[in-house]
């Protein structure tokens, strides 16, 4: 099945919208300085840190390498945030339940806070290598957040 066509508009991929003239889908972060990056290697692996994602976003506004990496961090934090006051809520109604609430919400912890330990430690490591990697659902988000 084709897509409709429009006077004069061109679609610009599946599943996108018809805008009257291109639109560029290409990444602000595409093309970065090896310079650039080689000055913000530091503080785009610190920006994975829990709420230290700030630092990069306050210190080096106008590196680019460091802001993606900060914006990502942003909103891992925002995530871990939104995972834990869940965790939270389930601990006050279901986690009251005498073993089998504490039993499951002390496995689902351990697995959740490993996860996040996980993706901090592989998101900082390829900040300190210098490369651009977009974390799977919240790297798709990061051009959206108006810093």
């Amino acid at each position: 099945m084709t897509a409709p066509a429009f006077r004069g508009a061109r679609l610009d991929g599946p599943l996108a919208a018809c805008y009257p003239s291109g639109v560029s889908t290409e990444s602000p972060y595409a093309s970065i300085p090896e310079p650039e990056v080689a000055s913000g290697r530091l503080l785009a692996a610190v920006a994975y840190l829990p709420a230290l994602c700030f630092v990069g976003l306050v210190t080096a506004p106008r590196n680019r390498f460091v802001a993606f990496h900060a914006r990502q961090g942003l909103l891992f934090f925002l995530t871990e945030i939104v995972c834990w006051v869940a965790l939270l809520i389930f601990d006050g109604t279901l986690g009251r339940i005498p073993i089998l609430g504490f039993l499951v919400g002390a496995v689902v912890k351990f697995v959740v806070g490993l996860g996040f330990l996980a993706v901090t430690v592989y998101g900082a490591i390829k900040a300190a290598n210098g490369e651009m990697i977009r974390l799977p659902f919240l790297g798709d988000a990061i051009e959206r957040i108006p810093l």
